[in-house]
């Protein structure tokens, strides 16, 4: 379910255009990620992650909640299915009587199962089943679901028409036939039964053999270069790094990053065996305002690094910072933190501090260092540095 208890008063008015988020208990961490991971795509969610529900006050605060929201996400699962009762099937019971008082096609209901709980087996309202039901792995949101759920919280202006243009309709002259605009669609029929099967081909083939892909990703935001001829000449992080990996036989693809960056999918498209990636590549803000929006750039970190790594298992991530991660169990907390968000990340982070002192990749240790690093997660032979 949506907002989170210690945001939460009673007499404290929700705000509208949110999303719901419904689940049973069991359900709690896939249901954070799917959380996290929308709210990192600046998405407001409603996520109670208390489940200490009671009182005729709490029970009218959520009617209204859901009277309220724009969108409201049942999580389905095995746990859903194996409970008879539970708040949440109060809580589907309140939306699904919502939708007899809206217009047809306003988009509202969004399933999600998060196993592999059979779509047509699940036990929800019939309200639900009349629409399209999306599977999410863990709880981890692919990029089509994050644009589906932007695209029905986006106003939608219908313009009515006038008298005149219905009776310019009426007038019309019936339309003929036209042998050549059939053949047309036949043509165009043909082409999008073909799509699908085209894109299942590409995306389910066996990757051609090849040096592994390496993405590296950052920002040229002022305050994220680490050298200063790099930053006076426009480069990122990023263009040093291919500097000092260029020799080694990997094909190396950057990925210039921003707070609005929104490319997931290409990513993806790579098929990359190692991401190094910046911790502040999504943070692209003045330092007055890191105490208030960092955490979400570090968060839109996660929810990426989860997301990619649920759709390419292959892929291992690398990284850097300065500023962060000042003893090892501070990285190790932060890093145990994301597999537990995401368990598809489980043995796929190293997390490496940059030293203050050679904050550069141009120095020839901070170098080496690096260049050690990749080398051991491709499985390439370890060499002393850079020729």
């Amino acid at each position: 379910m949506s907002v989170e208890r210690s945001e939460l008063s009673v007499g404290r008015s929700a705000p509208r255009g949110a999303v719901f988020l419904s689940y049973a208990r069991e359900d709690t961490e896939a249901a954070r990620r799917l959380a996290d991971a929308l709210r990192a795509f600046g998405v407001e969610v409603w996520f109670d992650q208390s489940e200490l529900r009671g009182g005729d006050a709490w029970d009218a605060k959520i009617r209204d909640q859901i009277r309220t929201c724009a969108l409201f996400v049942p999580v389905v699962s095995a746990a859903t299915q194996g409970r008879t009762e539970g708040y949440f099937r109060r809580e589907w019971k309140i939306a699904a009587d919502r939708t007899h008082d809206m217009a047809g096609g306003v988009p509202f209901i969004l399933p999600v199962i998060i196993d592999d709980t059979p779509e047509g087996a699940a036990r929800m309202p019939d309200e639900f089943k009349r629409v399209q039901v999306t599977r999410l792995p863990q709880g981890v949101p692919s990029t089509q679901f994050i644009d589906q759920v932007k695209r029905a919280l986006a106003p939608v202006s219908v313009a009515e028409p006038s008298p005149g243009d219905i009776s310019a309709r009426r007038q019309a002259a019936p339309l003929q036939p036209n042998p050549a605009l059939g053949r047309w669609l036949l043509v165009a029929a043909v082409v999008i039964l073909a799509v699908p099967a085209v894109w299942w081909f590409f995306s389910h083939r066996t990757p051609a053999a090849g040096p592994p892909v390496v993405v590296l990703m950052d920002s040229t935001y002022v305050d994220r270069v680490y050298d200063p001829a790099t930053l006076k000449s426009g480069g990122s992080n990023a263009d040093d790094i291919t500097d000092l990996l260029h020799d080694l036989p990997v094909t190396l693809v950057k990925e210039a990053t921003s707070s609005v960056w929104r490319r997931e999918a290409e990513v993806v498209k790579e098929r990359p065996a190692l991401i190094i990636i910046h911790r502040s590549a999504f943070y692209t803000f003045p330092e007055s305002q890191a105490e208030e929006l960092y955490p979400l750039a570090d968060n839109k970190l996660t929810a990426f690094m989860g997301y990619l790594a649920t759709l390419s298992p292959r892929t291992k991530f690398i990284i850097y910072s300065r500023h962060s991660w000042e003893v090892e169990a501070t990285a190790e907390k932060w890093r145990e933190d994301a597999v537990n968000r995401f368990p598809a990340l489980a043995g796929k982070l190293e997390t490496w501090r940059v030293p203050l002192d050679r904050a550069t990749f141009r120095n020839p240790l901070t170098a080496q260092e690096l260049r050690a690093s990749v080398e051991r997660a491709l499985g390439l032979r370890v060499t002393a540095g850079p020729p």
